[in-house]
């Protein structure tokens, strides 16, 4: 059972308060208040009057909330924060002791053990990590992704960057779904993906997303380099599973996969 410490309120809540944050993660669930008062053993009129505030929360209900049901790291902080008891999910600052040692394990067991460019994005594409190949290639495009702040997001949507994707008109595919995603998660990713549509970034898409030749199973992206390589890569992408920090539940570590011999030996020798 998930405990809720019992040192009472911290601040000070309103039962409105928690009941738009009940509401808003229901409706994120996908959930009708009566399904949602059967997953936690309650009633529709509970729930109900939790919603609108004519009912406060409690220690036990908050319980079942986070026990029964499968919340986000995130979620289950701002329905702890919404309710006014002590918050035991805060969102870390990013340069706080305990994230830096977090993203230092994740640099040192992650991304220094694989041989090809890898690097850890956080929710709006700044780059936090990135090992030796990974500077590497990006720098044979005139980007640096080494320094504070470096975001993939400005580098991804840079014409030249783009240019050098061998081929785009399949390859688009990809980019633009997970942006798509990632722009629902983020305002940042949101704006940047709603101008490169504007600008016609995306146009030609839609037709292939309805066409009729089917894409390849495994969809490269083939690179071009200055220096007349050319590389094929998938990225592959995934999150810590055990986390229990907000900030660091949002964090994507990417690793890119070559798809050919030759693409391995070059990333391979880009960087010790």
């Amino acid at each position: 059972m998930i405990t809720i410490p019992q040192e009472g309120m911290t601040t000070m809540k309103t039962a409105s308060d928690f009941g738009t944050a009940l509401r808003g993660m229901r409706e994120t669930l996908g959930l009708s208040q009566l399904a949602l008062a059967t997953r936690l053993s309650s009633t529709q009129r509970h729930i109900s009057f939790l919603e609108t505030g004519r009912s406060q929360i409690t220690s036990d209900f908050l319980q079942r909330l986070m026990g029964e049901l499968n919340l986000s790291s995130a979620q289950r902080s701002a329905l702890m924060e919404a309710s006014g008891y002590r918050n035991p999910y805060p969102a870390r600052p990013l340069n706080s002791d305990e994230m830096r040692a977090a993203l230092d394990t994740i640099e040192t067991r992650i991304l220094n053990s694989w041989p090809f460019p890898a690097f850890a994005l956080d929710r709006d594409w700044t780059v936090l990590r990135a090992n030796g190949p990974a500077q590497a290639m990006f720098a044979a495009f005139g980007a640096d992704i080494s320094g504070a702040g470096a975001s993939l997001l400005t580098v991804v949507l840079d014409p030249g960057f783009r240019a050098a994707i061998l081929n785009w008109e399949e390859a688009s595919r990809g980019f633009y779904f997970r942006l798509q995603q990632a722009g629902a998660r983020n305002a940042v990713v949101r704006r940047a993906f709603d101008a490169a549509k504007s600008g016609g970034m995306f146009d030609h898409v839609p037709a292939q997303i309805t066409g009729a030749a089917p894409p390849e199973p495994l969809q490269p992206v083939i690179m071009g380099l200055p220096n007349g390589a050319r590389l094929q890569l998938m990225p592959l992408v995934g999150h810590l599973a055990t986390v229990q920090d907000v900030r660091l539940e949002a964090v994507e570590i990417e690793l890119m996969v070559p798809l050919d011999d030759a693409s391995a030996a070059f990333l391979s020798g880009l960087a010790p």
